[in-house]
């Protein structure tokens, strides 16, 4: 009696072994890229999903634009993924908030074995650009009314000059 249960428990070994075995390499291993690394707000992105399970259907990105100096994040956007070259989707996003300060992604795959989510709210941080203080040129000239000084100073020292010399 003591022999078949032995037999038993070691059936039972393999089989479990086996089940984890054959459950965790059924699950899909996905990488994702986004260009650029660190977007601009209202900037146009893309993210690109390279999923390894080979029976993929349909693949998403839940992707939520949000605000980290007020907490605010907006509504969330579900976007279908297309698919490139072997197991690459791609999708191309424009960010729409201008005082957003980062986003957060999630993407879904859909396999013959159901849906799955993957990089569940992964946060990406904007590039934020310094205020340029009202000048609008976007280089480091002197502004117009620093220039209206200079030469109302520069006549009126002359005036005075001027004025000495008589």
């Amino acid at each position: 009696m003591k022999h078949k249960n032995n037999k038993i428990l070691a059936i039972f070994a393999v089989a479990l072994i086996g089940f984890i075995v054959f459950s965790t390499s059924s699950m899909a291993d996905v990488t994702v890229d986004i260009i650029p690394v660190k977007p601009s707000p209202e900037e146009t992105i893309e993210i690109t999903a390279k999923i390894t399970d080979e029976n993929v259907t349909a693949v998403y990105v839940e992707l939520q634009e949000c605000n980290g100096n007020t907490g605010i994040c907006y509504s969330q956007e579900n976007i279908t993924m297309t698919g490139m070259i072997g197991n690459e989707f791609t999708s191309s996003i424009t960010l729409t908030h201008d005082d957003a300060t980062y986003l957060q992604y999630t993407i879904i795959v859909q396999t013959d074995q159901g849906w799955a989510e993957y990089n569940k709210d992964t946060k990406v941080d904007y590039e934020i650009s310094a205020p340029n203080n009202g000048n609008t040129d976007d280089d480091n000239n002197t502004p117009g009314f620093e220039f209206v000084a200079l030469a109302l100073s520069i006549m009126f020292i002359s005036l005075i000059l001027y004025r000495r010399k008589r």
